[in-house]
C-alpha cells in the first residue's frame, strides 16, 4: 500500500472518530436537555452541605496544631469556620428559596450592589489590613471582611445582565463591535479588578478574569474582538509577572522540570507534594497528618487539599472531585433548560468561578500550576470565601426553581411545572419579564443596549447642551443611516416630528399600533356598568378600528399574532405556555 493511501485511510479514520464523538456529545446534550429540573435544587443543597461540613472537619484537623502552638484553643479556628458555615447555609436558603429572581434581575439592584462593592474595595485601599503581602481585608464591627470574595457573585450577575441586554455584539464596524462588546462590561469590571489588583492579589484577579472570559464567550463576540482581547490579556499578565520578581520566581520554579527546586520559595510546594505522596491511596487517617506540624504553610487555607490527600488519600480526593463534578452537572442542566439568557450567562459564570477556582487550587497543590494563593471553595478556612461560595449555590438553586424553561424534545412547553404555587407564580413573573425585555431587543438586536451611536449622541448632548429629546433623535438618525439591521422609518418619523415642533407646526399623529386602549374614565364606566351613549359610541368606534389579528375583549397591549415570528424560540415557548396556563 502506498504512503498516500495510508495517509488517506488515517484521515478517514480520524474524521470518522471525530464524527462519532460529535454524535455522542449531541446525544448526551439531548439527554440532559430532556430532563426536568425538579431534583437539581436537592442535589445542589446536598453537594454544598457535604462540602461545607467536610471543610469544617478538615479546618479543625489542619489548624489545631498551629492554634495550640500559638496559644489558642484547638477548636478556635474550626469554631469560627462552623459559625460562618451556618451563616452561609442560611444565606443559601434565603437566596435559593425566599428571594425571587425578578428582584435581583433588575438593573438598579445590580448597579447598586456594584457601587456598594466598589465602595468597600476603596475602603480596603484606605483602611484595609495587609496579610502576606495582599491588602484585601477590612475590619467591620470586629469582624474581618474580604470584599473581593463577596464581589464575585455580584460581578457575575452584573456581567450576565449587561450581556443579556446588549443584543447582538458581533455585527457592525470594528469600532462599533468593540464598543458594544466590551465597553459596558469593562466599565464596571475593570474598576473592580483594578482595585483588587491595587492590593497585589493577582490570584483573585485571575479568577475574575476566568469567569469574565466564560460569560464573554457565551455572549457570542466576533473573532476579531476575541483575538484582540486574548492578546491584550496575555500581554497584561506577562507584564504583571515580569515586573514582580516573586511571581516570576514562582513560575520558573513550577515549570523548571529539568532541576529540583530546593530554594526557600519552593518549601510550600514541596511540602504539599510530600503530603500527597505520604497519603497514598487510603491516607494515613483523619487527623494524623504530619505536614500540618508547621511544615506546610497555610495548611488550613490555600493548601488544605494537601492535608486532605495526606489524611484520606487518593480515594478521598476523588470523592471531592466528584462533588465538584456534580456542581458542573447541575449547572449544565440549568443552562440547557433555561429560556432566559440572564440565567444562562449567570450559571456559566457561577460554574466557572466555583469549579474553575477549585481546579486551579488543586493544580497548585499538585505542582501543575504555580502558587497563586486562591482558596479551595467550601473547604478552605475563611468566612468571606465560604459565605460567597454558598451564596453562589443559592443563586443556582433559585435559577433551577424559577427559570422559564425550554420545551422538552417532542413535547410542549410548560411553565407551571413547579411543585408549589409560589414557585409557579415566580416562574411566570420571570417569564413575563424575559419576554418583555427580549421582545424589545429582538426588534433591533444590533442597536440594543449600549452602542457607539448612543455614546456619541450623549457626548454631543453634553458638549452642545441640547435637551435629552433632541439627543435621542440624533441617536435615531445615526442608527437609521446603517444599511442593515436598523429602523430608518422610525428615525425619519422622529426627525419629522422634531422639525414640526421647531417650526411651530402641529406634528402628525403617531400611527396606532395594536388596539387603542380606552381612557381611564371609560374603563371605570365599563366596570361599573354606567356608560353614557357618547361613551358607548366611543368604545364601539375603538373596537371597529382594532387590528384584525386581535379579538374583541383581548388584553390591551398584547402583541399581534404576526409578531411572534420575530421572537426567539424560547420566548415563543414562554408565550404559548403562559397562554395555556
Amino acid at each position: 500500500m502506498s504512503q498516500e493511501s495510508i495517509s488517506l485511510t488515517e484521515k478517514s479514520q480520524k474524521e470518522g472518530w471525530l464524527a462519532s464523538l460529535a454524535r455522542r456529545r449531541d446525544r448526551a446534550q439531548d439527554w440532559m436537555a430532556s430532563m426536568v429540573l425538579s431534583e437539581v435544587p436537592v442535589v445542589l443543597v446536598l453537594t454544598a452541605a457535604i462540602l461545607t461540613l467536610f471543610g469544617v472537619v478538615m479546618v479543625l484537623s489542619a489548624s489545631s496544631v498551629e492554634q495550640i502552638s500559638a496559644g489558642y484553643g484547638a477548636f478556635t479556628l474550626a469554631r469560627s469556620q462552623a459559625v460562618f458555615a451556618a451563616l452561609g447555609l442560611i444565606t443559601l436558603g434565603v437566596v435559593g428559596y425566599l428571594i425571587p429572581v425578578t428582584w435581583y434581575r433588575r438593573p438598579w439592584v445590580l448597579n447598586l450592589l456594584m457601587l456598594l462593592l466598589i465602595a468597600l474595595l476603596l475602603a480596603v485601599m484606605l483602611v484595609g489590613t495587609t496579610v502576606n503581602g495582599n491588602r484585601n481585608w477590612i475590619n467591620i464591627g470586629g469582624m474581618s471582611l474580604q470584599p473581593s470574595e463577596l464581589g464575585k457573585p455580584i460581578t457575575i450577575l452584573w456581567l450576565a445582565l449587561v450581556y443579556t441586554r446588549q443584543g447582538r455584539i458581533d455585527q457592525g464596524s470594528s469600532a462599533e463591535v468593540f464598543y458594544k462588546a466590551l465597553m459596558p462590561a469593562l466599565l464596571g469590571f475593570l474598576t473592580v479588578v483594578g482595585l483588587i489588583l491595587t492590593g497585589h492579589d493577582l490570584g483573585t484577579v485571575l479568577i475574575y478574569g476566568l469567569f469574565f472570559a466564560a460569560i464573554f464567550m457565551a455572549a457570542g463576540p466576533s473573532r476579531l474582538v476575541v483575538t484582540t482581547i486574548a492578546g491584550l490579556g496575555g500581554l497584561l499578565v506577562a507584564l504583571l509577572v515580569l515586573t514582580s520578581p516573586n511571581r516570576l520566581e514562582r513560575i520558573i520554579n513550577t515549570f523548571a522540570f529539568w532541576r529540583d527546586c530546593l530554594e526557600a520559595s519552593c518549601d510550600q510546594a514541596n511540602s504539599g507534594l510530600a503530603a500527597l505522596a505520604t497519603g497514598g491511596i487510603w491516607g494515613v487517617g483523619l487527623g494524623q497528618s504530619r505536614q500540618k506540624y508547621s511544615y506546610l504553610p497555610e495548611a488550613q487555607n490555600d493548601y488544605i487539599f494537601a492535608v486532605v490527600g495526606e489524611e484520606i488519600g487518593l480515594g478521598g480526593c476523588l470523592i471531592i472531585l466528584t462533588l465538584y463534578a456534580l456542581l458542573i452537572y447541575c449547572c449544565l442542566r440549568i443552562i440547557l433548560r433555561s429560556a432566559d439568557l440572564f440565567i444562562r450567562y449567570a450559571s456559566i459564570g457561577l460554574m466557572t468561578w466555583l469549579v474553575g477556582q477549585a481546579l486551579l487550587n488543586i493544580a497548585m497543590v499538585a505542582g501543575i500550576m504555580p502558587v497563586i494563593g486562591v482558596p479551595l471553595p467550601f473547604i478552605s478556612a475563611g468566612g468571606s470565601a465560604l459565605i460567597s461560595s454558598l451564596l453562589g449555590v443559592g443563586l443556582l438553586i433559585a435559577f433551577a426553581r424559577q427559570t422559564p424553561m425550554q420545551p422538552l424534545v417532542g413535547q410542549g412547553a410548560s411553565l407551571a411545572s413547579s411543585p408549589t404555587p409560589q414557585e409557579t407564580a415566580r416562574r411566570q413573573r420571570l417569564a413575563r419579564m424575559v419576554e418583555t425585555e427580549q421582545a424589545m431587543i429582538a426588534r433591533n438586536p444590533v442597536a440594543a443596549g449600549w452602542t457607539l451611536d448612543k455614546f456619541k449622541a450623549l457626548v454631543r448632548r453634553v458638549m452642545d447642551g441640547q435637551p435629552q429629546e433632541q439627543a435621542q433623535v440624533s441617536a435615531g438618525n445615526a442608527a437609521a443611516s446603517r444599511p442593515a439591521g436598523q429602523r430608518p422609518a422610525r428615525a425619519a418619523a422622529q426627525q419629522s416630528r422634531q422639525a414640526s415642533r421647531s417650526e411651530g407646526r402641529p406634528s402628525a399623529p403617531r400611527p396606532s399600533v395594536g388596539r387603542e386602549r380606552p381612557s381611564a374614565r371609560l374603563q371605570q364606566a365599563q366596570q361599573t356598568g354606567r356608560m353614557t351613549p357618547e361613551a358607548k359610541a366611543q368604545v364601539t368606534a375603538q373596537e371597529k378600528t382594532a387590528q384584525p389579528g386581535q379579538k374583541k375583549g383581548g388584553q390591551a397591549g398584547k402583541p399581534a399574532q404576526t409578531e411572534k415570528s420575530s421572537l426567539p424560540p424560547g420566548l415563543r415557548t414562554i408565550r404559548r405556555a403562559r397562554s395555556r396556563d
